[in-house]
C-alpha cells in the first residue's frame, strides 16, 4: 500500500476543544488527503465520552502540571459542564482566574508542553489564539513551521477590559513569529492586519462541503406533525447565552404570519431556560425545540427548513465581525438565510442574494423583519434558487485548495 503521508511530511495542530471543531476536522482531512500526516492534540474528553478519530491526541492532565494547574483544569472542567460559557458568570470566573490566579499564557504552555514535546513535525498549527504561544515555542523546539488559525477576533469577545488586553498583548508577542496566519473572513484577516502590522493575512471560509444530492425530507413537519403548508425558521447550533435567542423565541409572538414555525436545533446550557420561556409565553404552538443532532446527519435536518436565521447582535467586536459555521450550513443546505445586519452576514448574504439582513435588536423588529421575509414567495423562491447555486462555490472543496496551498508554500 503506498504511503502517502510521506508525500508532504508532517503536521500537528493544537487546540483548546474537547469535541473537536467542525473547521479543524475539515482541515485535517484535506491535508490527509493531499499527502499529510495529521494529528490533533486536544483537551481531555469530558467524563464518559471517548474519541472514534485515531488521529486526536489527548493531554495528560496528571502528567505535567503541579497540583495546583491539575485543580485550575479540573475545576475548569467541572464549570464548563454547569455554566453557560458565555454567560455572564462563566465570564466573571474567567476574568478573576487570569487576573488573580494564573496567567493565560504560561497556563497553556505549561498544560501542553509534555504532549508538544513528542512530535517533530513539518508544521505546527495553532488553532485559535490560546495555542499560539504553545505551538511557537514547540516550533522553535522542533524547527518546524507555524501557522495560525485565527478562528475568530479572540481578544474582542465579552472579555473584561483587563482580558482583552492580556490576550492581545499575547498576541502581538507571537503573531509575527509565524510562517502564514489564517482567519475566518476579511473583516478580521483585515484587522489583524492593521493591529500587528501584517501584509497578507489569508481567509479561508468555515465553509461546508457540497453534497451532489440535496433532499427535502420535511424532517421536522414529521417531528412536530406540522401540517405541509406551514413553514420552519430554523437556528441551529449551541445554546449559549449572547446569541440573542430570548428575543428569537419572543419575537415569535409577533410574528402574523401564521404558517410560520420557529425551530431551535441544538443543546446548551440555554436548553431548559428557552423551554421555559417558551411555554411562558405560550408559544408551543409556534416555536419546537428539537436536540442536537450528529454532524454527519446536520445537513439533512438543515435542508428541510424554509429559511436559516442568524440573530447575533453586535455586543463585542468579536461578534460584530462574526461568519458563523451555521452560514455555511445553510449555504450547503440550499437554505435561504435571514440575519441581522452585520458587515460580514451582510457581504455574504448580499453578494449571492441568498437571504435578508436587518434589524433583530428587539422581538417586534426580528418578528417584522422574518414577516417581510416571507412576504413575497417569488422573491423567496428565487434566493432559493441562489442559495443553490451559491453553495457550488462557497463550499470547503474550494476552500481546502487555499488551505493545501499555503502549506505547500511554507
Amino acid at each position: 500500500m503506498h504511503d502517502r503521508s510521506a508525500e508532504s511530511g508532517s503536521i500537528v495542530m493544537l487546540t483548546t476543544d474537547g469535541k473537536i471543531d467542525r473547521r479543524i476536522l475539515l482541515e485535517a482531512d484535506s491535508l490527509e488527503a493531499a499527502g499529510w500526516k495529521v494529528t490533533i492534540i486536544a483537551m481531555p474528553l469530558a467524563p464518559g465520552e471517548m474519541d472514534t478519530d485515531p488521529r486526536i491526541v489527548r493531554i495528560d492532565v496528571d502528567n505535567p502540571l503541579s497540583n495546583r494547574g491539575n485543580f485550575l483544569l479540573h475545576a475548569y472542567r467541572w464549570l464548563r459542564q454547569r455554566v453557560p460559557q458565555s454567560g455572564w458568570l462563566m465570564r466573571k470566573i474567567k476574568a478573576i482566574a487570569w487576573r488573580y490566579v494564573v496567567d493565560q499564557e504560561s497556563f497553556f504552555v505549561k498544560l501542553f508542553s509534555s504532549a508538544t514535546s513528542r512530535f517533530s513535525p513539518d508544521i505546527f498549527f495553532a488553532h485559535d489564539l490560546a495555542m499560539l504561544p504553545v505551538a511557537r515555542l514547540a516550533s522553535q523546539r522542533s524547527g518546524a513551521k507555524l501557522i495560525y488559525d485565527s478562528h475568530e477576533l479572540y481578544s474582542e469577545q465579552e472579555f473584561s477590559a483587563r482580558e482583552k488586553q492580556r490576550w492581545t498583548e499575547i498576541e502581538a508577542k507571537h503573531i509575527r513569529a509565524c510562517d502564514a496566519v489564517i482567519t475566518v473572513n476579511p473583516s478580521i484577516a483585515k484587522e489583524l492586519e492593521r493591529r500587528y502590522g501584517l501584509h497578507g493575512v489569508n481567509v479561508i471560509y468555515n465553509a461546508e462541503r457540497s453534497r451532489r444530492s440535496l433532499e427535502r425530507k420535511g424532517l421536522f413537519h414529521r417531528a412536530f406533525e406540522l401540517s405541509p403548508d406551514q413553514k420552519v425558521i430554523l437556528f441551529q447550533g449551541g445554546l449559549l447565552a449572547g446569541r440573542n435567542l430570548e428575543v428569537l423565541v419572543e419575537a415569535m409572538g409577533h410574528v402574523r404570519n401564521p404558517i410560520l414555525n420557529l425551530v431551535i436545533l441544538g443543546d446548551g446550557q440555554l436548553s431548559a431556560p428557552l423551554k421555559r420561556l417558551v411555554e411562558k409565553l405560550g408559544l408551543s404552538d409556534r416555536v419546537h425545540l428539537h436536540p442536537a443532532v450528529p454532524q454527519e446527519q446536520l445537513l439533512a435536518f438543515t435542508a428541510s427548513a424554509d429559511a436559516g436565521v442568524i440573530p447575533y447582535q453586535p455586543n463585542c467586536l468579536n461578534n460584530y465581525y462574526c461568519t458563523p459555521n451555521k452560514l455555511f450550513e445553510f449555504i450547503a443546505a440550499g437554505v435561504p438565510i435571514v440575519a441581522s445586519d452585520l458587515p460580514e452576514l451582510r457581504r455574504m448574504i448580499q453578494t449571492h442574494r441568498i437571504g435578508l439582513v436587518g434589524d433583530m435588536s428587539t422581538a417586534e423588529k426580528t418578528a417584522k423583519l422574518i414577516d417581510d421575509f416571507f412576504g413575497d414567495s417569488e422573491r423567496l423562491q428565487g434566493w432559493r434558487r441562489q442559495t443553490l447555486m451559491a453553495r457550488q462555490t462557497v463550499c470547503w472543496e474550494e476552500e481546502e485548495k487555499k488551505l493545501i496551498s499555503l502549506c505547500k508554500a511554507i
